[in-house]
Order: structure tokens, then C-alpha cells, then sequence
């Protein structure tokens, strides 16, 4: 039998999950790939770690000749290519030809992956599958006489994002975001010079702002086989976001909670836009009137993605059936529990305003997940790195998200 080889690229929270899910499902031992070291990865007894210059993974030629690099030192073993990046999973994609002989992309075709990453184009599939849409203008950067015009077709307060999520990690250090929050139109043309100067000549999305605080945002995620049979789709409701500046968009705290209308409303936007492998999306809820807005449609597993495990959903196991080509029974949530990577203790009376709710949250806290705390991966070292983690947690909640707002900015 062919040895099976995770590769996963980075070093975030998503990838330490990532090669946690293999190794819980068989003890598959992954080769983690990254630029840096950092706590999430170090000091780990799960994987290898291959380190490789700045700027490999993120460069369409390094990255693919990494790919070909890794395929030639392991001749033997089959490949399967774990990236949790936008630009990592189009760079895939686009020479998937060339890779397939030697790795799995559990990822869904060129086409489709665009798709995805495009706000434009995933706000017109919205409307043709009768889905509500948020009010929103697309802004070129490089053309200003255009700006004041986009700017009066919504109304203030607006959010603005990078139209094509691929580029927001190639201008991140020239101060583009995920989601920046802007409250008047003053503020969005400050905010468009500022990019302009800096030299991002991309397109934004403006779009108003829904309000609603970090618990009406819920997300759903799963995997499709290449059949396009959704193998694995769950669902949970986010009860504290990350509010730090560069991670704003990204849950930090996450219940399990079926939620059935949710995950096949979700499935109905995956196979519109004809994606395979793994998926999540985001959604939320308007408090005014119950509205359910979907934010974002990521042909990757994203970054919260180990809140399936807690709730029983195996991911691992429904890409190696995929990869396998063998049948595999359709998993969702089975399990309550809570996915965290901060304080449980945040989850607090100051956050969660709603009674019903935490009282929800008091049954589920029993299985309470930090995906970093494995009892196969024990080492004091990452045990010290959690605490300090946990620590730097409430100062920075206490920084930038002191008290719960109407908005969640």
C-alpha cells in the first residue's frame, strides 16, 4: 500500500488542525511547510517541519517549484496538498495537470475557485438562486474620478473589502484588510488615497454595513467529492470573533449548533458554484428582521475549520474516501460542544448578552476544544505557548473589543 503524505503549508492555528485531523483519524504523520516558526507549529510530535525561504508560498513560481521539490525527495508516497490560502489554492489549481500525477488537490477546478474568491461573482449567484444580497459598489483603485459616484449608491456605515480575496495577502503589508468598518464617506475616501498611495491598484467592494454583533455571524463548512456528492457539511454559530486589526472577519469562539436551513442553503451556493473538496462559508443574520446575508464563499477548508471535529465531523476522513475514490456515509453535526481558541472565560455575561443563549452555551462548555491542545501532542513548551496565548487573549479583547457593539467593530 502506497504511503499517504499530508503536506501542509503554513503556521497558523488552521494548519496545526489541519495535520491534527489526519493524525487523529489513521496517526498520519503530515510535513508541515512554512516560512516562520511559530507557536501553533513548534514543538510539535505529529509532523515534520520543512522551513523554506520568505516569500516561497506566496509566488506562483517558488511555490509551484516547492511542490515539484517535495514530489521529488518523497518518490514513494502519495501527496496531498493541504493549503489554507487563497492565492495557495489558485496557484493549485491553475497547474493542476502538471501536480495530479504526484499529489491530491482536494480543491475544486480553476474556474471555480475564481468564482469563489470573487465578491462580484458570488453576489450575482446569490441572485440567481433568489438569495438576499447586501447593497454594494465595486471601487477601482486607480481610476478616482469613479469614487465619488460608486460612493452614492450606499449608504453609510459600509464595510470594505478586497474585491478578489487572493490579493488581500500580496497588499496586506501596504495596509489593505479583510474587512475594514467605515462610517462616512469622508472616511472612505481618506481610506481609498491612503491604499492609492501605497501603491494597491486592486478593485474594493463596498458594501453597507449589516449590523448585529459577533453572535449573529454563523458558519457553515464541509467537503464535495469529485463526484460532487457533499460528503460533509456542518454548521456553528460564532460567539466571539477576533478583533485584533489583521484578524477582524476571523471567529475566535464557536458553538455547535445544527442548524439545518443554514447547511443546505450552504450546499445550494457550493454546487451553484461547482466547487469539490473543502468548503466554508460565512453567513449573517440581521437582528432587524432575521435576514440571513452570505458573506463569503472559500474554496478551502478556512481557518476555524476543527469546530467540525468538535461537533463530529471528521473532514479527514471524507477527503480520504474522496481520494480513495471509495463511498463514503454524509457527516454533520452529532455533538454539541464549543470550539475555541481564546479564554472560555470571555464567554461572558459583557459578550453574551442573550440569556437563552448562554445558557446554551453552559450545556455545550463541557466539550470545550482549543484545537492546539492535543493529548497525543503533549509538551510543555506548547502548553507554556497556550497560556501566553490565553493571556495575551484579554489584552487584547480588553484593547480593541472591550464591550460588545451593535455592529461587532
Amino acid at each position: 500500500m502506497t504511503k499517504i503524505l499530508p503536506v501542509v503549508f503554513g503556521f497558523d492555528i488552521a494548519d496545526y488542525a489541519f495535520a491534527r485531523i489526519f493524525h487523529e483519524n489513521s496517526g498520519l504523520r503530515s510535513l508541515v511547510v512554512s516560512e516562520i516558526r511559530r507557536g501553533p507549529i513548534n514543538d510539535s510530535s505529529i509532523f515534520d517541519i520543512m522551513m523554506v525561504p520568505r516569500g516561497t508560498l506566496g509566488h506562483e513560481d517558488s511555490f509551484i517549484a516547492l511542490l515539484h521539490e517535495i514530489a521529488a525527495q518523497h518518490p514513494d508516497e502519495r501527496l496531498i496538498l493541504c493549503v489554507n490560502s487563497d492565492e495557495g489554492v489558485e496557484y493549485a489549481v491553475k497547474h493542476r495537470a502538471e501536480l495530479e500525477g504526484r499529489w491530491f488537490l482536494p480543491y475544486a477546478s480553476e474556474e471555480a475557485v475564481k468564482t469563489a474568491n470573487s465578491k462580484t461573482s458570488m453576489a450575482a449567484i446569490l441572485e440567481a438562486l433568489g438569495l438576499p444580497t447586501i447593497p454594494s459598489v465595486s471601487v477601482d483603485l486607480t481610476d478616482p474620478q469613479s469614487w465619488g459616484e460608486g460612493l452614492d449608491r450606499v449608504r453609510f456605515p459600509v464595510v470594505v473589502k478586497p474585491e478578489d480575496g487572493t490579493l488581500l495577502n500580496l497588499y496586506l503589508h501596504k495596509g489593505l484588510k479583510k474587512v475594514t468598518p467605515v462610517n462616512t464617506r469622508e472616511d472612505a475616501l481618506a481610506l481609498f488615497n491612503k491604499l492609492r498611495d501605497n501603491d494597491v491598484p486592486i478593485k474594493l467592494l463596498v458594501q453597507e454595513l449589516i449590523p448585529g454583533d459577533d453572535t449573529t455571524q454563523w458558519v457553515v463548512n464541509g467537503y464535495v467529492d469529485r463526484s460532487g456528492q457533499i460528503t460533509a457539511a456542518g454548521s456553528g454559530r460564532v460567539l466571539l470573533g477576533l478583533h485584533v486589526p489583521s484578524l477582524i472577519g476571523n471567529a475566535g469562539m464557536i458553538l455547535l449548533d445544527s442548524n439545518d436551513h443554514l447547511i443546505e442553503t450552504g450546499k445550494r451556493i457550493v454546487q451553484a458554484v461547482g466547487l469539490t473538496g473543502f468548503f466554508s462559508l460565512d453567513v449573517k443574520i440581521d437582528p432587524r428582521d432575521g435576514t440571513e446575508y452570505w458573506l463569503d464563499l472559500n474554496p478551502r477548508i478556512g481557518r476555524g475549520h476543527y469546530y467540525l471535529k468538535v461537533g463530529g465531523i471528521d473532514l479527514a476522513a471524507a477527503m480520504l474516501a474522496d481520494m480513495r475514490g471509495e463511498r463514503i456515509q454524509y457527516q454533520t453535526n452529532t455533538r454539541d460542544g464549543i470550539y475555541t481558541v481564546i479564554p472560555m472565560a470571555l464567554a461572558s455575561k459583557r459578550y453574551l448578552t442573550d440569556a437563552d443563549l448562554r445558557a446554551q452555551v453552559k450545556i455545550a462548555k463541557k466539550n470545550t476544544v482549543n484545537p492546539l491542545a492535543y493529548s497525543k501532542d503533549r509538551n510543555p513548551r506548547r502548553h507554556a505557548y497556550r497560556a501566553l496565548s490565553y493571556v495575551n487573549q484579554y489584552r487584547q479583547m480588553k484593547a480593541f473589543y472591550p464591550e460588545p457593539t451593535a455592529s461587532g467593530f
